[in-house]
C-alpha cells in the first residue's frame, strides 16, 4: 500500500469540511430581488391612505428585535413586541442576556430600549422624501432566528391599532421581493427591527406585516425623528441585493442588530 502523508490527509479533511460548510451555507444566502423601478417620490400623507388593521390582544412572552441608536446603551424596538412585559431583556449571546428599561411610545409603534451596553449605533435618514419602487432591508430575528427580508416601496398606509391600547399613525408599506432561503411563513420576530435603504441608513422600524398578501408595514420615518439622536456623522455602509445577507450577519455579529425578549408573568 502506498503511504499517504498525515499532512495531506489532514488537508482534505479540512477541505471537505469546509466544502460541507460553504454548500450548507448556501440554503440560507437571502433570495435575489430583481433591480428596483424608481417611480415618483412618496406623496404626503392623506386621509384617503389605505388603512391596515390590527387588534393587540393580551401580551404574552416572546421575542422580537432591537437595534442601537448611540452609542450610549440606547436602542429601539417595536412598542406592541415591549408592551405589557413584566421583564424585557436584550440578547447579549447564546446564554447571556441583560434586563433593559423600556419607554413605549403613547402615539406610535416604536419604543425606546435603555441600557448598560454600548454598541456602535446605525446611521439614520429620517428626513429625505422616499420613492415609490425603492428597495428597503429589513434585518432582525424573524422566527426567533437570524434571517432578513428585502422589499419594494408601494406607498403609504395608516396603521389602526385597537385592542390592548389604540393608536393611529402614517406608516410605509413594502411588497416583500426575497428573504432568507429556507425561511418560510409569517416572519415574526422581525418586529422591531430596522429597515435600511440602499445606503445603509435606518429609515424605519419592522411594526407590522401581512403574510397572505406579503406585505411589511414599517414606522415611518417622520415619527422616529425625536427619537433619534441627531448629527451622529456615522459612517455609511451601502446595502444591494447581493449583500444585504453579509450586511446583515454583520450587523447581528457586532450586537448592533439584537434580539429582545419579553417575558410576562
Amino acid at each position: 500500500m502506498r503511504w499517504v502523508p498525515d499532512w495531506l490527509i489532514y488537508a482534505v479533511i479540512i477541505f471537505l469540511i469546509y466544502l460541507n460548510a460553504t454548500r450548507a451555507s448556501q440554503d440560507y444566502i437571502p433570495d435575489s430581488p430583481p433591480a428596483p423601478e424608481l417611480g415618483e417620490l412618496l406623496p404626503v400623507e392623506s386621509p384617503r391612505d389605505p388603512a391596515v388593521m390590527v387588534e393587540i390582544d393580551n401580551p404574552e412572552s416572546g421575542v422580537g428585535t432591537a437595534f442601537a441608536i448611540d452609542d450610549q446603551g440606547t436602542w429601539l424596538t417595536a412598542r406592541h413586541v415591549v408592551d405589557g412585559c413584566s421583564r424585557v431583556a436584550l440578547k447579549l449571546g447564546t446564554f447571556k442576556a441583560m434586563q433593559i428599561q423600556t419607554a413605549p411610545s403613547s402615539d406610535s409603534d416604536s419604543a425606546v430600549l435603555t441600557s448598560s451596553w454600548k454598541r456602535r449605533p446605525l446611521p439614520t435618514d429620517l428626513d429625505s422624501r422616499r420613492q415609490i419602487g425603492e428597495h428597503g432591508y429589513f434585518f432582525g430575528f424573524p422566527q426567533g432566528k437570524p434571517g432578513e427580508a428585502v422589499g419594494s416601496l408601494l406607498g403609504r398606509h395608516k396603521l389602526i391599532v385597537r385592542g390592548r391600547y389604540n393608536t393611529e399613525e402614517p406608516i410605509l408599506a413594502w411588497t416583500e421581493l426575497g428573504r432568507t432561503r429556507g425561511l418560510s411563513g409569517s416572519l415574526g420576530g422581525l418586529s422591531g427591527g430596522p429597515v435600511l435603504d440602499k445606503d445603509g441608513e435606518v429609515i424605519g422600524i419592522v411594526a407590522a406585516e401581512s403574510p397572505r398578501r406579503g406585505r411589511i408595514y414599517t414606522v415611518a420615518p417622520r415619527t422616529l425623528r425625536e427619537l433619534v439622536p441627531k448629527d451622529l456623522n456615522l459612517p455609511q455602509e451601502p446595502i444591494d441585493a447581493d449583500n444585504y445577507g453579509s450586511s446583515a450577519d454583520s450587523y447581528r455579529r457586532q450586537r448592533r442588530i439584537a434580539q429582545v425578549i419579553c417575558l410576562v408573568k
